[in-house]
């Protein structure tokens, strides 16, 4: 049995007011380092009037054809390599790709500032720019949640491409199966999802599959290193010896 819904692959989208965004950032704030805690006001000011957060959520259900401790096969042919999927993927009957992204502008106006010299600013910007990402995604992820709930099925644990056990360079797969060609984006030689800051992700979908938690999803992501938390580090790298003086 399937919750697919007419034709798989047909893209579903999640429309979000970039204010929605704004409000979110504002109620969670996320972990702004203290010493740049005196821009953050600024930098959503600059996020609001300015109009810089642009939300687009797409995403496809794909009917799995079988799933074994090296990956998942679609119906539709494609192979997806994903290290012990059989661990947290067995009694999935629907495999959903997905794309979540916050538009170009933002991304301009970080660059912008750190041409300018403006470094903390910029970085609580950019903190605050994933933050939005990642709340976008998990209202998708909720969505996706409730639609599973409703067929009594679960939600599995969702990656994205560069997560352990799940190459970066299937990143033109996830893409496809998410419809983001169709919709404009596209993956750099590097890998990137452009344009602007996007994020790609699969997720299973089935009875019996393992229940997944919000506060697990850290666990495979190899971004730490340049997680908001951490951007003082950064930024003391970008003055050089300058004293500790504060660009603003």
């Amino acid at each position: 049995m399937s919750i697919v819904q007419g034709e798989a692959g047909s893209t579903r989208t999640l429309e979000l007011p970039g204010h929605w965004l704004l409000d979110e950032l504002q109620r969670r704030p996320g972990n702004t380092p203290e010493p740049l805690l005196a821009m953050a006001g600024k930098a959503l000011d600059i996020l609001r009037d300015e109009r810089l957060l642009e939300p687009v959520a797409i995403w496809r259900y794909w009917a799995l054809e079988s799933v074994d401790s090296g990956g998942v096969v679609l119906e539709e042919g494609t192979r997806l390599p994903l290290v012990s999927a059989d661990e947290f993927m067995t009694g999935a009957c629907n495999l959903v790709a997905g794309l979540c992204g916050i538009g170009v502008g933002a991304e301009r106006r970080i660059s912008e500032l750190f041409s300018s010299k403006q470094y903390r600013l910029a970085l609580v910007m950019d903190g605050f720019v994933n933050h939005a990402l990642f709340c976008l995604s998990k209202q998708v992820l909720r969505k996706l949640r409730e639609e599973a709930r409703a067929g009594g099925f679960c939600l599995g644990r969702p990656l994205s491409p560069g997560d352990t056990g799940f190459p970066l360079d299937c990143q033109n797969d996830v893409l496809r199966l998410a419809g983001g060609d169709e919709a404009g984006f596209s993956v750099t030689r590097a890998g990137m999802v452009r344009p602007g800051r996007v994020l790609d992700f699969v997720v299973a979908i089935g009875a019996g599959i393992p229940k997944w938690r919000e506060s697990l999803r850290c666990t495979t992501c190899r971004s730490g290193s340049r997680c908001f938390s951490r951007t003082l580090r950064d930024y003391e790298g970008l003055q050089g010896g300058q004293n500790g003086s504060t660009t603003r």
